[in-house]
């Protein structure tokens, strides 16, 4: 081990991640919380009886939104086919701008490559060990020992940060590198030679192809001010050589940046102008869970006080995955310690300082909290989990705390932080209000995590454990005095110890579900719809057929999740609908009055999913028709949906978004026959009557970006594709540019010349023809680099 310790910690770090993930990395489970969709239609009579040990209604997000992006994506992969475009959600919506797919991430490459319900346990265990190795590699280069390196990175790897996101994808894809970047911050900030500031630019590049901004943003703004404040403490060189450190390290991360300019730029141009933008304005503050209530800093000690959703306890402030912030109860004590001790506050000082910013965020104490909301680009980014930040220091905080516990060093900072640990215990004892029975349970749930459901015993319960693990490590911080000559085996101990501790935390909050129920079935409901693909577009009641999840069975559906989508236009015509709805949350109808029907009929939804029990109204004047009727769903067919290619009999024309937004919820407004178009789209001095015709019009070839449709009228008339309009859109007839028309408020349409025609809609990403070539000049950028390092190292060389 003394001889090869980087190679021991990484086998070490592989086998935490290994215990961790053993059903789905060897034991044929898979790591996904699609268990949850079982509860809703039409899979509910094909639950599983053991449901209840692998469901998490936390993460409703991964099987609502994030696994199916990833099915869709893996399948145009696999396929050759070029990513640009979802035509299953929200009535088409961009789909290589979705961020969140992190498109040319490492760790994304086992979901492509493997067989899916491996690659998904592949992918999480990349992840954790990256986390893990990449906080020891730093707590190393921070000149401190093996076991502390060890510590730091369990800690770190399955703190709740880590846990609570592993089957979201792309947080942890991109908060798993921050030690990374650290770790090559501090080597240059250790010696500035020019090949330094290269491992650190792909490194960047690598961090934003990972995917979800906040997380991203988050991560290279802790390492800059990371490499600014360690600018301030260092020692050894001048002011103009500290600079040069530093310009190293800004053009790392410029230069790393621009060469991920071909996922960044589409990304952020896609977000403009839709809800999710919106709703993440002023630092996300309008969300739930942005800010959190000081009462969540019991968390901090205490991750279970109020139970914890993997076990169907949803209680307390905020939500569990928001107000998550356990670093492990060893870890939060040694780093006391290390708050406590007066040496090495050159190389704690940044941690210490930005730990305590990412609380402060957290927990909206002004004026940091304002100030981070004003900033550019961090007002548009759910800056409540900026406490990655205070993980992240509780980690590295440990190691220097264990440092100091295994040295020869006076132990005052080792006992004071130890009976800071009682106190804390004894006031966590002092807020409990039990009830008869919950000291049992309490001390039942030490050993199962289903054993307490009473507030009284799941506090007490976390106590326990706090005080459990406390007083162990107390134990053999004494062990320490009395046997100097054992430091490395009680080092190891130690570590030993805060691996159990992060394990029993993480145990069981991402469910890893047996591989024969990991994915609903194929019930005859959605048998039924898939027959009828081609007639048109589906939506569910409540959660039924849950959206984005219907995109893995190839239907199309009128609802999503596709953040930053959908656009505020079909938000608005979507309220219409569920006057209720949050531009943040998936979209989603309560019920469906038959008056609705024309607005599902201009998104041009067919066929309506609901409960097995649900009864829609079907009177003589109603437009819906059940269509299938089973024990598992019931349909119904609306009549007045439009069909896929509309040719107007009647136009109304609009002057404005009003204007249009009324006449498509006018009662008694039948998209089947009418559209309705934006005055301004129109070539100057066209009337309503000139642009109405007989005819017929219908889809002839269609790829993932491109619809080829053959018209025939009787005179000039506006042809309606009831796809969704957004940037990138082109069309064209009989090979000639023509001009769009928004038809509808959220279509998109042509006028056609009288007679046969062919229209050809083409898609191309806004913004990525531009961000290939900063993308190239990036690349070009590190190669000059390169080259400079290597003209300079054999230089030095030679003399």
């Amino acid at each position: 081990m003394a001889a090869h310790q980087t190679a021991v910690a990484a086998g070490l770090f592989a086998v935490l991640v290994l215990i961790y993930l053993w059903p789905a990395l060897v034991g044929g489970g898979v790591l996904t919380s699609t268990s949850l969709l079982y509860q809703w239609a039409p899979w509910q009579q094909a639950m599983p009886a053991d449901m209840s040990s692998y469901y998490n209604l936390a993460l409703s997000d991964v099987p609502m939104s994030y696994l199916p992006w990833d099915v869709l994506a893996r399948d145009l992969i696999r396929s050759g086919t070029f990513p640009a475009w979802n035509q299953h959600a929200l009535a088409g919506t961009p789909l290589f701008a979705n961020a969140s797919v992190a498109w040319l991430s490492p760790f994304s490459v086992p979901l492509w490559v493997f067989p899916l319900k491996y690659g998904l346990g592949v992918a999480a265990a990349a992840k954790l060990w990256a986390a893990a190795f990449g906080t020891y590699l730093l707590v190393r280069e921070l000149r401190l020992g093996f076991w502390p390196g060890i510590v730091a990175g369990t800690s770190f790897a399955l703190c709740s940060f880590d846990v609570v996101w592993l089957s979201h994808g792309a947080h942890v894809s991109a908060g798993a590198l921050l030690p990374w970047l650290l770790w090559l911050t501090e080597r240059i900030m250790r010696d500035r030679r020019l090949s330094n500031g290269i491992p650190l630019a792909l490194l960047v590049a690598v961090t934003q192809f990972s995917g979800h901004p906040g997380t991203q943003l988050h991560v290279l703004a802790f390492t800059l001010l990371y490499a600014i404040g360690r600018a301030v403490a260092v020692r050894d060189a001048g002011p103009r050589e500290i600079l040069l450190r530093l310009g190293t390290i800004v053009a790392s991360l410029a230069s790393g940046t621009l060469v991920a300019a071909v996922v960044l730029l589409p990304a952020q141009l896609a977000a403009a102008g839709t809800a999710g933008e919106v709703a993440r304005r002023n630092g996300a503050s309008a969300l739930p869970g942005s800010t959190l209530p000081l009462e969540a800093m019991r968390a901090v000690p205490f991750p279970d006080w109020w139970g914890r959703p993997s076990e169907n306890l949803i209680r307390g402030p905020a939500n569990y995955n928001e107000r998550a912030l356990y670093g492990g109860a060893v870890a939060t004590v040694l780093a006391l310690v290390a708050l406590l001790a007066p040496d090495g506050w050159p190389r704690k000082a940044p941690f210490v300082a930005l730990g305590a910013v990412g609380l402060a965020v957290a927990f909206d104490l002004a004026p940091m909290r304002d100030l981070f909301n004003a900033l550019p680009l961090f007002d548009h980014v759910q800056n409540q989990r900026l406490l990655l930040w205070f993980l992240l220091a509780i980690a590295v905080l440990a190691a220097f705390g264990l440092e100091r516990v295994l040295s020869k060093e006076r132990q005052w900072p080792t006992w004071t932080a130890l009976a800071g640990a009682g106190l804390v215990a004894i006031a966590g004892l002092s807020a409990l209000q039990l009830e008869g029975g919950d000291v049992g349970d309490a001390f039942h749930r030490l050993t199962s995590r289903f054993a307490a459901t009473t507030d009284g015993a799941l506090a007490l319960a976390s106590v326990l454990r706090w005080i459990l693990l406390a007083g162990v490590l107390a134990g053999l911080c004494l062990l320490v005095r009395r046997q100097t000559r054992h430091r490395a085996a009680i080092g190891a101990a130690i570590a030993l110890l805060a691996a159990i501790d992060m394990l029993s935390f993480a145990a069981g909050y991402q469910p890893i579900t047996p591989s024969a129920t990991a994915f609903p079935p194929r019930t005859p409901a959605i048998a039924f719809l898939q027959r009828r693909i081609d007639e048109g577009r589906i939506v569910g009641t409540g959660y039924a057929l849950a959206s984005d999840w219907s995109t893995t069975y190839g239907l199309r559906d009128a609802r999503g999740y596709d953040a930053p989508q959908p656009s505020l236009r079909y938000l608005r015509l979507w309220r219409a609908l569920n006057q209720t709805q949050q531009g943040w949350q998936p979209l989603d109808l309560r019920g469906v009055a038959s008056e609705s029907a024309g607005i599902l009929g201009a998104l041009g939804v067919r066929y309506v999913v609901t409960e097995p029990k649900t009864l829609l109204d079907e009177g003589r004047s109603s437009r819906l028709r059940s269509a299938y009727s089973g024990t598992d769903a019931k349909i119904y067919r609306n009549e007045v949906a439009a069909p896929r290619v509309v040719v107007a009999r009647d136009v109304v024309l609009a002057a404005d978004e009003d204007e249009e937004f009324a006449g498509v919820v006018a009662d008694g407004f039948d998209p089947r026959r009418t559209v309705v178009a934006r005055t301004d789209d129109l070539p100057p001095g066209v009337a309503a009557d000139q642009l109405a015709g007989a005819g017929s019009a219908h889809v002839v070839d269609e790829e993932n970006a491109r619809v080829t449709i053959r018209t025939e009228t009787d005179a000039q008339a506006l042809v309606m594709l009831g796809d969704a309009w957004a940037p990138g859109w082109k069309v064209t007839v009989d090979g000639r540019p023509a001009r769009q028309v928004r038809s509808d408020l959220v279509m998109r349409g042509v006028v056609v010349p009288a007679g046969v025609h062919e229209v050809e809609w083409s898609y191309s990403v806004p913004g990525l023809r531009a961000g290939a070539v900063a993308s190239t000049v990036g690349v070009v950028v590190l190669l000059a680099w390169a080259g400079a390092a290597l003209v300079s190292r054999r230089r030095t060389q030679a003399r």
